[in-house]
């Protein structure tokens, strides 16, 4: 009997099926990851909870389940308004603006009894013309025609006076908003100096024209007075008794009442239709957020079925195991693993997106708590940045104790922010310091079994297989020991070559170690496992010892994917080689009597081409490593000259077409590849002096003084 995994696979890979369509298959997944999806966030799967709404009947009593005592936000917030609309707001006296108005009146009468004395021959129409045309300042023509009319003593007694009422009101002092009661002010007391018709006309014009505010409003002293009445307040705490009933049967049920269930952690709310179509909104819009940066940024993964499903089943789970934490402490919830999981299998950038997301969606169960929406938010960027910030693997320890102080920090800092009490924000923030820890221990709990499902492979699992007990790295050990040492040589100097040009080096290095495990085959016919100096090719027709050489990588992929090593590594064993020219038997052939029949196509890899850096880098490395082996007497210049061929050689041929590496890679790799070469492949020093002296005292058996001479060399 097929098992379920098995059958749902042959549903949706049957030629015939409907479901092999890929629009057909994708919303279906759809359909049923929104369908659990607005289930998660809208069902209540805690039973006994009390789902009631403002304005509703109660149909029976709610009875306390437990004595507490609680802050009533609401009397409190009440009590401090009360207080507040008792404090004044405090001002500040411009001393500036009375000196600035006097130096301005002064400057109005100087101009005018310039103006006036030298026109006393005009008439009054002419003399007002006059003044409008000189004033320094914009005067009403019934306050120009007054004082046209006034003589030299009219225009002093009109300045004193107009200084004078000026100075009564700035003492006073005047507001923004209370220019128009002072201008009336002004009016009523002009009128009782009862002065004669021009001289009033021109005092009140001008002290209405030139009053202005001289109380600024003073905001931080304000402002501290509002707070320092604020924290004088103590606030409001009600206490219910267990047994209390808090809701009769028949009433009307109120603000207070929610406010007290949800207080007792005994309210579930009401779902509602109204309700429910917002959650889907809001849910579409997030999803569709998150698609949109896929599609816009992320193509690759869009496109990928298994990914979105992935995605699809870690927002499902995580939203799962936040909504079982909910009916403890929304601080608990473990929403951060849903992000680990998701950048260590797909992509650090997917992981922060599906981090918003996951904490946008998780702030509907927890009623739109802001503060708990930032704190799960800054744990998951942080749990993301902690793994994407190595480049030799990550530590899920790390990253749990990364989270878990960012959550107590934003926690504390949020909590003391509001206000809240002191003890209930530390418990707060171990509540969250827990959260970290456990969204790594339910990560490290649920990346085999995805991995597994998903055939992804993560750093993780690739790091196991360099370890030196691995069976296939034991037998090439043994069967191929100068293969071995080889790939060893290659793996370090690709591995650091790749940390220099943006590429993966675990995969490097990985790769690296079986690129060539093919040989295991027939090791004795490469050279560097021949012990005797006679070489098997010598009696073969070059055409077959192209086609054994070649040979290695359809080997090699064979045991990849009997020992089931990852694709990533199968691909770099398939490309490591391109379809590059076995030159040394193509020469060997060219070089016969029938030298025209020969076809070059005969003495080439079969490929592909490397398609990625890492194998890019593999190939090189295992190029350069190979022929930098076989130079007679290695030095500085000959590696580089070396190396710089092999590189421009591989350029040429069109091995490099297909990767995305740029000649800035190619002269950095190089560098770094003569860099290694070098120190590895050095001229030894002779020591001549020593050798004939230990000869000389070498005894007869010879034993001991060989052991010494190989170990000096070395």
């Amino acid at each position: 009997m097929l098992s379920i995994h098995n059958k749902i696979r042959h549903l949706f890979l049957q030629p015939n099926s409907v479901y092999t369509r890929l629009i057909t298959r994708r919303v279906i997944f759809a359909v049923v990851f929104f369908a659990l999806l607005i289930l998660l966030l809208s069902a209540d799967f805690v039973p006994g909870k009390v789902s009631l709404q403002v304005g509703q009947v109660s149909d029976h009593d709610v009875v306390a389940p437990k004595t507490m005592s609680y802050k009533n936000a609401a009397k409190t917030e009440k009590l401090q308004a009360e207080v507040i609309a008792g404090i004044g707001n405090s001002y500040n006296t411009d001393v500036t603006v009375i000196k600035r108005v006097e130096e301005q009146l002064t400057n109005i009468f100087h101009s005018a009894g310039s103006i006036l004395a030298n026109s006393r021959t005009l008439t009054l129409e002419q003399r007002v013309e006059k003044l409008q045309n000189n004033m320094t300042a914009e005067l009403s023509k019934s306050v120009l025609t007054s004082m046209a009319a006034l003589d030299e003593a009219g225009l002093n007694k009109a300045e004193e006076q107009t200084r004078l009422v000026l100075r009564k009101f700035f003492e006073r002092g005047i507001r923004e908003g209370d220019l128009s009661s002072v201008r009336k002010n002004i009016i009523l007391e002009i009128e009782e100096l009862r002065l004669e018709h021009n001289l009033e006309v021109v005092v009140s014009g001008l002290t209405q024209s030139l009053i202005q505010p001289n109380s600024i409003l003073n905001s931080a002293e304000t402002e501290r007075r509002i707070q320092a009445a604020k924290d004088s307040i103590q606030e409001v705490r009600d206490t219910v008794i267990k047994g209390q009933i808090i809701l009769r049967k028949g009433d009307i049920v109120t603000e207070e009442h929610i406010r007290v269930m949800k207080e007792l952690e005994i309210y579930a709310g009401h779902v509602n239709e109204l309700r429910l179509v917002g959650i889907t909104v809001f849910a579409l819009a997030v999803m569709g957020l998150v698609l949109g940066y896929l599609y816009k940024f992320m193509l690759n993964v869009y496109k990928n079925e298994a990914h979105l499903l992935l995605i699809g089943l870690i927002t499902l789970i995580v939203l799962l195991l936040g909504k079982l934490a909910h009916y403890y402490n929304d601080f608990a919830a473990p929403i951060a693993a849903g992000a680990l999981i998701t950048a260590i299998l797909i992509n650090p950038r997917v992981g922060i997106m599906l981090s918003v997301a996951l904490s946008l969606l998780f702030g509907i169960i927890a009623d739109h708590e802001l503060r708990v929406v930032s704190t799960l938010l800054a744990g998951c960027i942080t749990g993301v940045y902690s793994i994407s910030k190595s480049k030799h693997g990550y530590s899920l320890t790390k990253s749990g104790l990364w989270i878990a102080g960012i959550n107590f920090l934003v926690i504390v800092a949020t909590g003391f922010m509001e206000q809240h009490n002191a003890s209930q924000t530390m418990l707060q923030g171990l509540l969250g310091a827990v959260n970290g820890i456990a969204s790594t221990v339910i990560t490290i709990g649920l990346l085999p079994y995805l991995e597994h499902a998903f055939s992804i492979t993560t750093p993780i699992s690739l790091l196991e297989l360099v370890k030196p007990n691995h069976q296939l790295l034991q037998r090439l050990l043994i069967d191929a020991p100068g293969t071995y040492h080889h790939s060893i040589v290659v793996g370090n100097i690709a591995e650091t070559a790749a940390g220099a040009i943006g590429a993966d080096p675990i995969i490097v290095r990985v790769g690296a170690y079986y690129h060539d495990i093919g040989k295991i085959k027939r090791p004795y016919l490469f050279i560097e496992n021949q012990v005797s100096a006679e070489n098997p090719h010598d009696k073969i027709a070059p055409s077959l010892s192209t086609l054994i050489v070649t040979s290695h990588i359809k080997d090699g992929v064979d045991l990849c994917r009997d020992y089931k090593l990852p694709q990533i590594i199968v691909d770099i064993v398939q490309q490591h080689h391109g379809t590059t020219l076995v030159s040394y038997f193509y020469k060997r052939a060219t070089e016969n009597e029938h030298s025209e029949c020969i076809i070059e196509a005969d003495f080439r890899y079969e490929g592909p081409r490397p398609q990625t850096k890492e194998a890019a880098l593999v190939m090189l490395a295992d190029s350069c490593e190979a022929a930098v082996r076989s130079i007679a007497k290695p030095n500085v210049n000959r590696i580089e000259a070396t190396v710089r061929k092999i590189i421009r050689e591989r350029l040429h041929d069109g091995q490099l077409d297909e990767c995305n590496l740029t000649l800035k890679d190619l002269n950095t790799v190089g560098d770094i590849f003569i860099q290694l070469l070098s120190s590895m492949f050095h001229t030894r020093i002779e020591y001549p002096d020593a050798i004939k002296e230990l000869e000389r005292r070498k005894p007869k058996n010879g034993n001991s003084y060989k052991c010494s001479v190989k170990d000096e060399s070395d």
